[in-house]
Parts: structure tokens; C-alpha cells; sequence
């Protein structure tokens, strides 16, 4: 439940942020942080120059990709752990990133960039949202830990009940962040068009790989769940 909700959240308020363009398009300026200030140039121009930009091996992707994994991680932790605000702001976070990713994918769609942002956002994108998603899932359940919904336990001994799922789901979300970081610094910042079908087929692989690996996991645990009982 809590990862649909958080799934659900993301969506809601990418539903928002992409109504929001189609009232009024003088209003994506405000929904774009200061670090990505290249969202709000004109789609296709910034398409048109990005695809000329010759293919330059992996000279300072390293570091690219460190501060990218360090971002995407700090924007999960924060999910997680604002979670003992009893999840307030984890909702908050999770519609606010959805209200960012809604107003891109818009702006790209309606310019005509549909095909441009699919290879940009899906090699990494596949396993970067689910690993928001389950920081958001962590950050409900430690807000539903800490109301206490159903249980006379004290505080502690129901953080020690999850805290195993906890655990789970933190290091989940921290290789999946690594991976996703790795993947956005040495192949979707490159948007020559000749790339597009591998990244395309890249991220979708990935994005089937792990629903069908999540999937079966939840299954394999309820039947062992299940066994024991």
C-alpha cells in the first residue's frame, strides 16, 4: 500500500504540473529549480544544439556522475526520513518531484521532442523514479510506525518490527541510485540521434528487468510468509 501510494503521489502531481503548463505556459519558469535552468529553454532548440554536440568519450563524466548520484541520493534520503514528520513532507516531496517531471514531459510532447525525451529520461529514469518510490514507501511506513495505527506497542518496538523492511528498502533505493547515476553520466547525457534505439532499449530492458524482479521477490516472500504461518 505504501508504495502505491507513493507511486500514486508522484503521478497525481505529475497530472498536476503538466495542467498546470496547459493553463498557462508562463508558469514553467517557476516550477524549474535553479540548478536546472537548461528546462527552460525552448525545447527544440535545446534539442537542436544538444544534437550536434560530438560524442566526447568519458572525458569528465566521472565526476558528472558522482554529483549526480550524490543528488539523486540526498532527494531520496530526504524522502525517506521526512517520513517521521509523520510523512507530510514525503508527500509533499514526492507531488512536488512528480509536479517537475509532469511539466518537462509536457513541454517536451507538446514541442514535438516526444521521441528526444524518452531517450533522455528512460536509461536512467528506469531505475531512478522506482528508487523515489521506495524512498517515498520508507518514508510512509516510518510514518505509519510512528502513528501507531493498530498497536499498542511502544515507539520502539514497532520500529523494531520494520525495521528489517526498512533496511531493505534503503539499500534497494542506494543501488539502484548508483546505477541510475552511472547510466545518466556515461549514456543519456549523449543525444546524438544515432544513440536513441539503444538508450530507448537500454532503459526499457531495465524497467522490465525490475518489475518482473520485484514482482516475483513479493511473491517468493508472501509464500514463504505464508509456509511459516
Amino acid at each position: 500500500i505504501a508504495f502505491a501510494l507513493s507511486i500514486g503521489t508522484f503521478f497525481v502531481g505529475a497530472g498536476f504540473g503538466a495542467a498546470a503548463l496547459a493553463i498557462n505556459y508562463d508558469l514553467k519558469a517557476d516550477f524549474s529549480p535553479p540548478q536546472f535552468s537548461h528546462l527552460n529553454e525552448k525545447p527544440s532548440k535545446r534539442v537542436e544544439r544538444e544534437e550536434k554536440q560530438d560524442f566526447d568519450s568519458f572525458q569528465g563524466r566521472h565526476q558528472f556522475s558522482a554529483q549526480l548520484m550524490t543528488h539523486n541520493t540526498k532527494v531520496t534520503i530526504l524522502t525517506m526520513v521526512t517520513g517521521f514528520f509523520y510523512g507530510i513532507l514525503t508527500i509533499v516531496l514526492l507531488f512536488y518531484n512528480g509536479t517537475l517531471i509532469g511539466v518537462v514531459m509536457f513541454d517536451y510532447i507538446t514541442d514535438g521532442q516526444g521521441l528526444f525525451l524518452t531517450a533522455w529520461l528512460l536509461p536512467h529514469g528506469s531505475f531512478e523514479l522506482p528508487a523515489i518510490f521506495m524512498g517515498g514507501q520508507a518514508g510512509l511506513v516510518i510514518a505509519r510506525t510512528m502513528f501507531g495505527w493498530g498497536t499498542n506497542l511502544k515507539l520502539r518496538q514497532r520500529f523494531a518490527r520494520v525495521r528489517g523492511d526498512l533496511l531493505t528498502l534503503i539499500s534497494g533505493a542506494a543501488l539502484l541510485l548508483i546505477w541510475a547515476g552511472i547510466v545518466e553520466s556515461f549514456l543519456s547525457q549523449y543525444h546524438a540521434p544515432q544513440f536513441y534505439p539503444w538508450k530507448i532499449g537500454l532503459g526499457a530492458i531495465q524497467l522490465i528487468g525490475l518489475i518482473v524482479y520485484l514482482a516475483f521477490c513479493g511473491r517468493r516472500k508472501k509464500r514463504n510468509a505464508t509456509e511459516e504461518a
